[in-house]
């Protein structure tokens, strides 16, 4: 059977974009695991465990089970992991070309992927050992196969319920967000055919469920890690509990839209006015708006009113590609009616298209912008340097106590420095109880959790990286600090006895041929 020209055009479109997205990542590739998360994840590539945070829970167990294959072949986790990111990346790209052009045409198709290709958020993504550009990707295969069955295609079904068991078992909130999308998509399915569909997706999440829970050591320590996580850290965290996070929420999203979409954004900003203010919404596809609606809404409405990071770009991912198609389709209408109102005579679908594309190509290798190049260079290079820092005091009697800083502390040293005892600093309580979070700390790379901080006898001398705002604003007698080059970090160290002088809360002990001591006491 001969192939046709479609078929080998569709091909050859989508081996160059992979192509090119291998080409534009890997001379971009982070040197140093990014993110608190992502030394989870590279823990975790040798024992998996919730309980302890390797990873966090949910538990993210196909992505860290992924990451485990990969690297029996590269046997360095940041490197898996972007590997892992890079194809993740080259199959989103590939799958919004189908995309854009099975719901609208070739022509958005291909700007769609250009547009993603180029993308500073998705570019930031497959740079580092982070699972967020995986959501880009199965959000847009998802979509991809809901829009193939709500047109007629109902064999789709049965795949669409796998790639989205998959999507959860890769980031368990994926397959919740995107659960309206499937669902619109299926409306006109016989209804024996959804049933059996739902039966086929619980299947495919036990098999990771099941395994995941085993693996970190039964149900009940499974709950009790999730359990901790919900108390002290994202239970007591939305619009719901405090009303003032609603505008650090609200600001962060349309922030983040922005990184991803650049300079596509204006673009869209002028397609929705143009549509307003001429009242040409009769020129909508009510299918289209609904479907793009139950694609986006639920991720947005979440972020808005339940919670993110405000400084992690990454959660936007999953409907960036709905922005990156309709970003296509503003270009196009725009170019259409400069055209027919008789402003330009000229086709400069083209020109606006390039422009857009070299400015986000421009924002991700130029500026300092928080998801560029330079900011992948600079958490290397701040990293690199704390590392450095503390490596300047010995093991054998120094330990190591660090803040709660998500870019470089505390796994990162656990990571790179195997070989110091460390331990977190994070005196959380429990906003609804009197009860107190246990203390993580590690050495040689594992990590325990433990009530109190009980130091071995033979430490004398403690080291403390701290970021600029957190710099002692009392300078006391014996603490040195010393301040990194090139970075906003600094190493306060001195004689245990000192540590409450920078952590007046901590209550730290220490073995003696005594007994136990409280410590500056």
């Amino acid at each position: 059977m001969r192939m046709s020209s479609e078929s080998k055009y569709n091909i050859s479109i989508s081996l160059l974009l992979l192509l090119l997205t291998v080409l534009t990542r890997v001379p971009f590739m982070s040197k140093f695991l990014y993110h608190w998360d992502s030394v989870q994840f590279a823990l975790a590539l040798k024992k998996y465990d919730v309980t302890v945070h390797q990873p966090h829970p949910p538990g993210f167990f196909l992505y860290v089970m992924f990451g485990r294959l990969i690297n029996l072949f590269i046997k360095d986790p940041n490197t898996t992991f972007i590997f892992i990111n890079i194809l993740f990346s080259g199959l989103a790209v590939v799958t919004i070309y189908f995309l854009g052009k099975e719901i609208f045409d070739k022509k958005i198709g291909l700007l769609s992927a250009a547009i993603a290709l180029t993308s500073p958020n998705m570019w930031f993504h497959g740079e580092v050992a982070y699972t967020y550009i995986a959501d880009a990707f199965f959000s847009a295969i998802i979509a991809l196969l809901g829009w193939r069955i709500l047109r007629g295609e109902h064999r789709y079904i049965w795949l669409s319920v796998v790639a989205l068991g998959i999507a959860g078992g890769i980031r368990q909130y994926t397959a919740i967000f995107l659960f309206p999308l499937w669902l619109y998509s299926v409306k006109g399915v016989p209804v024996r055919k959804v049933i059996f569909s739902f039966g086929l997706f619980f299947m495919v999440c036990i098999l990771w469920f099941v395994p995941m829970i085993w693996m970190t050591g039964g149900w009940h320590a499974y709950q009790e890690a999730y359990r901790e996580l919900l108390l002290f850290t994202v239970g007591h965290a939305s619009v719901l509990d405090k009303a003032t996070l609603f505008r650090i929420f609200s600001s962060a999203v349309p922030r983040f839209t922005i990184y991803g979409v650049g300079a596509g954004v204006f673009i869209l900003g002028l397609t929705a006015y143009s549509l307003i203010r001429h009242k040409k919404f009769h020129l909508l596809d009510r299918n289209k708006v609904i479907f793009f609606l139950a694609w986006m809404m639920p991720s947005v409405l979440f972020f808005i009113y339940i919670g993110l990071h405000p400084s992690i770009p990454g959660y936007v991912l999953i409907f960036l590609p709905a922005l990156f198609i309709l970003t296509a389709v503003s270009i196009d209408y725009m170019n259409s009616n400069l055209r027919v109102s008789g402003f330009i005579k000229r086709d400069f679908l083209k020109s606006i298209a390039a422009t857009i594309i070299i400015i986000n190509i421009c924002l991700f290798l130029f500026p300092n912008f928080p998801v560029s190049y330079r900011e992948v260079a600079s958490h290397d290079q701040k990293v690199s340097a704390m590392l450095e820092g503390i490596k300047t005091f010995n093991p054998k009697n120094t330990a190591i106590f660090v803040e709660p800083y998500i870019f470089y502390g505390f796994r990162h040293i656990i990571y790179y420095l195997p070989e110091y005892k460390v331990y977190l600093v994070d005196l959380a309580v429990a906003p609804t109880t009197d009860e107190r979070r246990k203390m993580f700390w590690g050495t040689n790379r594992e990590t325990f959790r433990s009530q109190d901080i009980v130091l071995p006898e033979y430490v004398t001398e403690f080291a403390s990286p701290l970021i600029s705002p957190d710099i002692p604003k009392i300078y006391v007698k014996g603490i040195i600090l010393r301040h990194l080059p090139y970075t906003n970090l600094y190493i306060a160290s001195g004689d245990i006895s000192l540590i409450n002088s920078i952590y007046p809360e901590l209550k730290v002990m220490k073995y003696t041929r005594t007994g136990v001591e409280i410590i500056g006491k």
